[in-house]
């Protein structure tokens, strides 16, 4: 089991990496529309293993016009798209944001089904969630310095959206190693069994170690990585708070595909499970990273 496992880490990492380095726009936003609706139909699957009524239909379109809004309101498409012209200050990723959950409760209303009514709604704005909004802050991270005159995504983007990956993966491979040879205290058994004490610091230590290295190199370059200011506080800072966030989406997810009974989310990648089970984490941290980078990197 523990073969296919590294054989799909790999493949994912290096296949991901290529994307944000190696490919134009088009290429990223293909990436993330493929990133969403494998994650709708996994929420949808899961739902319906559950026994749960999942509003797919609904979902897809907020979730996709949320993610096309979100694109189209960035800096790398400012002033250059209807969305960001016209909107007068209103951002149309706050009205979808106001108008999915209302249209999930006049479905749930209209489909006249009150057993397990609120479970449906949950399920699927947890979905949409997921899938459009967490996903999308990818994307925005990879877009806060807009595009280069070539018109790619300026290398800075690239490189906060890399340390993102890399702290907060990393801090799983820490968390295996030092949990499955160290860890005797369950972290939270009833969500996660197998999450020790032990793995989570040793995940904090591995991300920790590499945002040192990397401000170890950033020393070299007038203490920026690109564009990003990268001293010694944010070696120890960035991993410590992207870690955190990265346990509780993992956590969030497993609590998900608890309440379902489903082990993963689905079966896409061998020894790893779907989607949700390879970025749970990731999207958790995305915000966080995003919001760390307007305030602190920029």
């Amino acid at each position: 089991m523990k073969y296919p496992r590294i054989l799909s880490g790999i493949l994912v990492s290096t296949v991901s990496l290529a994307i944000i380095f190696l490919t134009p726009v088009w290429a990223h936003l293909i990436f993330l529309f493929a990133i969403f609706f494998v994650g709708e139909f996994e929420f949808n699957s899961m739902a319906q293993r559950g026994g749960y009524r999942y509003e797919l239909l609904i979902t897809a379109v907020c979730g996709l016009a949320y993610l096309v809004c979100a694109i189209l309101e960035s800096p790398a498409y400012a002033g250059k798209s209807i969305v960001a012209s016209w909107n007068n200050g209103i951002s149309m990723c706050e009205i979808i944001l106001a108008l999915t959950p209302a249209l999930l409760f006049i479905s749930c209303i209209f489909k006249r089904k009150t057993q397990a009514a609120m479970e449906s709604f949950a399920l699927s704005l947890a979905g949409f969630w997921f899938a459009a909004v967490l996903s999308g802050f990818m994307m925005r991270i990879a877009f806060i310095w807009g595009l280069n005159q070539s018109g790619h995504v300026d290398i800075s983007g690239k490189l906060a959206l890399f340390l993102l990956i890399l702290f907060v993966k990393i801090s799983d491979i820490g968390a295996y190693v030092i949990g499955k040879n160290f860890g005797k205290r369950k972290l939270i058994p009833e969500i996660s069994p197998k999450k020790t004490v032990e793995g989570l610091l040793g995940g904090y230590l591995f991300s920790i170690s590499a945002g040192l290295l990397c401000w170890i190199i950033a020393i070299f370059s007038d203490g920026k990585i690109g564009a990003m200011r990268y001293g010694i506080i944010d070696a120890l800072a960035l991993p410590i708070v992207l870690v955190t966030a990265g346990v509780l989406g993992d956590l969030s997810a497993s609590l998900i595909k608890r309440s379902v009974a489903v082990k993963d989310a689905s079966k896409i990648f061998p020894g790893m499970g779907g989607m949700l089970d390879v970025l749970d984490s990731l999207l958790f941290a995305a915000p966080v990273m995003f919001v760390y980078t307007l305030i602190f990197l920029k």
